[in-house]
């Protein structure tokens, strides 16, 4: 009998082994349901006992993020915006949005320290220094389209979002795109907002996973799932408690972290608009010629119901697009949870 057990306890743990599961974890965006996550090792809690580990990676960028997941190295992208996953898809790097995170449109500024540019029309012949790809790209592409003009009507120089705030307080560049921390940080520095987001583009950063790991763990993503729905219920009953996390993990005050969350909508699933507006963004992507053809996308509208195995046939494939919860998309009708259908 000790023999028979001791096998089968080397059994266990030879199945257990290796199990992992590799998260990206942008330090910028205020994605607070993934802070809550992370600070409360909610995760963590949620996959141990299956004896499942949880690794998070910093990496902010969105299109690192695409390259970690096409090289195989994450498996979960916490907080994506959707402009990247657009441009991967161009270059047929398929990913999953499997919840939705925020919209992040106050949040996303184009600034400036020079006291003589007035607004966007100022910027013709200067300098700016904006992340390339991504976001923060898309929205200097659209503020500058708005004003009749092109990159080519500006000396633009990409950077990171770190490299971006240097510069500009170095006075090294005339205006750069910033968001949440950054863009918090260089108010504060009396740096001045010449557009947002708002009425230009509508940023929506997303939860997604890589094409295999939707196919081979739906289970696993559905967990995910079930703990980000418990963030989201943790910051509703202990706001207070969960931005003096945010604070501590960006090293900003707490009244810094209450103006992000003050501007930046919450949500847990796209709606109508932000699927709209993902339509639009590939439109203004083609044009652009940032990708090199219209991608497709699932967009049936609320209530969409699909196998993880049809999946292949989307670049994108939204799934989280219901006013109702994902979750009952993981329990069927005896309330036990599908491993298949989402």
């Amino acid at each position: 009998m000790r023999v028979l057990f001791c096998i089968l306890s080397l059994f266990v743990v030879f199945n257990l082994c290796g199990k992992e599961i590799n998260v990206a974890y942008p330090k910028d965006p205020f994605s607070l349901q993934l802070i809550v996550m992370r600070k409360k090792g909610m995760l963590e809690k949620e996959f141990a006992k299956d004896g499942i580990k949880v690794k998070f990676h910093d990496i902010t960028i969105g299109l690192e993020q695409i390259r970690a997941v096409a090289a195989g190295k994450i498996d979960i992208c916490g907080s994506l915006n959707t402009t990247s996953i657009i441009i991967a898809a161009g270059q047929n790097i398929k990913l999953h949005i499997i919840k939705a995170v925020c919209n992040s449109t106050g949040v996303l500024a184009l600034m400036t320290t020079n006291p003589n540019i007035k607004s966007v029309k100022d910027l013709k012949g200067k300098t700016i220094a904006c992340t390339k790809g991504g976001t923060m790209h898309h929205l200097l592409r659209e503020a500058l389209a708005k004003n009749n003009m092109t990159l080519k009507d500006v000396n633009y120089i990409p950077m990171t979002l770190e490299e971006n705030y240097n510069a500009m307080f170095a006075g090294k560049v005339d205006a750069t795109v910033l968001t949440t921390v950054e863009m918090v940080k260089a108010k504060n520095r009396g740096a001045r907002i010449l557009t947002t987001a708002k009425g230009l583009m509508r940023p929506k950063l997303v939860v997604a996973v890589s094409e295999s790991f939707a196919k081979k763990h739906p289970d696993w993503v559905g967990r995910y799932v079930e703990v980000q729905d418990k963030a989201m219920e943790f910051i509703k009953k202990h706001k207070r408690e969960a931005l003096k996390l945010a604070a501590e993990d960006f090293g900003i005050s707490y009244q810094d972290a209450e103006f992000l969350y003050d501007n930046t909508n919450l949500i847990s699933t796209l709606n109508k608009d932000d699927i709209n507006s993902l339509k639009d963004d590939i439109d203004f992507l083609f044009k652009q010629k940032l990708i090199p053809k219209k991608v497709n996308i699932l967009s049936q509208g609320a209530a969409v119901d699909i196998y993880f195995e049809n999946f292949v046939r989307n670049q994108i494939c939204v799934c989280a697009v219901s006013s109702r919860s994902i979750l009952e998309r993981f329990h069927g009708s005896s309330g036990h949870r599908s491993r298949h259908n989402l």
